[in-house]
């Protein structure tokens, strides 16, 4: 990172990602907890792939860094 401005930028967006997977995780969880149990499965599977698809949308952000 050459200037200020670019390290700032870099450190909101990685911010903004985190407050996502927050939001998403606490969503995950409370659906866990108030359920009531129907289709348990599925609702697991699909978060389960919401959170893959957040953690492969971190990595190609921190890859994609600039230097």
């Amino acid at each position: 990172m050459d200037s200020l401005l670019e390290f700032l930028s870099f450190t909101k967006g990685i911010e903004y990602l985190i407050g996502i997977g927050f939001l998403i995780a606490f969503i995950a969880f409370w659906q866990l907890v108030y359920g009531k149990g129907k289709g348990l499965v599925i609702k697991i599977a699909v978060l389960s792939y919401m959170v893959l698809a957040f953690i492969l949308l971190v990595v190609s952000c921190l890859n994609t860094a600039p230097q």
